[in-house]
């Protein structure tokens, strides 16, 4: 028979499981993503009143609460700002990931929720209608450094009309509509690599904003919804990747009275790069496509804002909003690239390799297309060179291109 002090060990210690045990399940998502200053930031949703056990290089950290529970969002956000560069990362005792100091292979993924929108409904309960997890898992299986989503994740707008296309599907700015656009599909890529987000137009205010701003803006929780949000650099090993809000305005334009403050937030920018940059923005500055009876050819308001002030050593622009994937080589400008085929309703788009295109008044040597879903990745060679390989969503090669500076070749 146990005595009174021993059943009270036995009684704590039970407790004490029970408790960590408890803490461990009440993390429902954690990742790890890039911000500015050289820091990295650990985000997780937390069912429980306080924020989960953070370990940094085998020390006990403080997270802190980044948004408290309300309305739709019935959960706890906790972050930690840690330098870049940490080596170790433990939540409640599993491993997260760090930051490979020096990127070599990154796959960019966008536009990636299942559209429900009035009468435009996909098939979001096929997982070949909306391949995303499938997408997902081939990213997984080429181990990249960094993942960039370049922006739109809600796709979920309007109570689903279709039951056998989306029967019981959430919908609007909800928890429930984040998670089964994407926090559910990305959870187990989330333990495996660091992300970069991006806001994109679907994140713009009145549209995803809340749930952008609680769980992947880069910058503090705003009071309000600001229509952009200042841009900022991530440094690694001589590559500067430059994080810029083109979610305001209606598509496929931002508003056109953002023009002076872009063209003010580039001349402060762009300065502050050395090395080789890319600038990473939702809209492409360049489009050569054919869609809703026009041409579309880019973002207005970025192009002017932009194309004067953009130095030699930003190399390429990488985008979404265009439901495919585009790479356009310019006589007179970086590389355009656009992955926003990351599993919602595609665009149309031409498949073969065009040759001396004019695009929004510009040549370029080479446009190349397609219109599957899937995503990009992007290699470093040994030459400094990138491989650029547009992959579908059974993970086979669809284009090959090759980015030397400024210049591109594709096959």
């Amino acid at each position: 028979m146990l005595t009174r002090t021993a059943s009270l060990v036995f009684a704590a210690w039970v407790l004490l499981c029970f408790t960590v045990l408890s803490s461990k399940a009440d993390v429902l998502h954690s990742w790890v993503q890039l911000g500015p200053n050289d820091q990295i930031i650990v985000r997780a949703i937390s069912a429980s009143t306080d924020c989960p056990l953070l370990q940094i290089d085998g020390q006990a950290v403080a997270m802190k609460k980044r948004a408290m529970p309300q309305d739709q969002f019935p959960h706890l956000v906790c972050e930690y700002r840690a330098p870049k560069l940490v080596q170790k990362i433990m939540l409640e005792g599993n491993p997260l990931p760090t930051l490979n100091p020096s990127l070599k292979r990154i796959a960019v993924v966008g536009d990636t929720g299942c559209r429900i929108r009035g009468t435009r409904v996909q098939y979001c309960n096929d997982p070949t209608a909306w391949p995303l997890n499938s997408i997902l898992v081939e990213i997984a299986s080429r181990s990249p450094d960094l993942v960039i989503h370049v922006g739109d994740y809600v796709y979920r707008a309007s109570e689903c009309p279709d039951p056998e296309k989306c029967g019981g599907s959430p919908f609007g700015d909800t928890f429930k509509s984040w998670s089964a656009d994407w926090l559910d599909p990305a959870d187990s890529l989330f333990r495996r690599v660091p992300f970069f987000f991006l806001r994109g137009n679907h994140e713009n205010c009145g549209r995803g904003n809340k749930g952008w701003f609680r769980y992947f803006e880069a910058g503090s929780l705003p009071s309000s919804c600001p229509a952009v949000t200042l841009p900022w650099i991530a440094s690694v090993e001589g590559l500067d990747l430059i994080s810029f809000d083109s979610s305001a305005g209606p598509a496929p334009q931002s508003s056109p009275g953002l023009s002076n403050v872009y063209g003010q937030m580039a001349r402060d920018l762009f300065g502050k790069t050395s090395g080789e940059a890319w600038l990473l923005t939702h809209r492409p500055l360049w489009v050569n496509m054919q869609a809703f009876g026009e041409l579309i050819d880019g973002d207005d308001t970025q192009r002017a804002a932009f194309s004067r002030v953009i130095p030699e050593n930003v190399n390429l622009v990488l985008s979404g909003h265009i439901h495919a994937f585009q790479a356009i080589d310019l006589l007179d400008g970086p590389v355009q690239g656009i992955s926003g085929n990351g599993g919602t309703q595609l665009d149309p788009m031409p498949t073969e390799i065009a040759a001396n295109v004019e695009v929004a008044g510009s040549l370029a040597s080479i446009v190349v297309s397609n219109s599957d879903f899937g995503f990009l990745m992007l290699t470093q060679e040994t030459d400094g060179s990138w491989s650029m390989d547009a992959i579908d969503a059974a993970g086979k090669t669809r284009n090959r291109c090759r980015l030397s500076g400024r210049t591109l070749s594709c096959e």
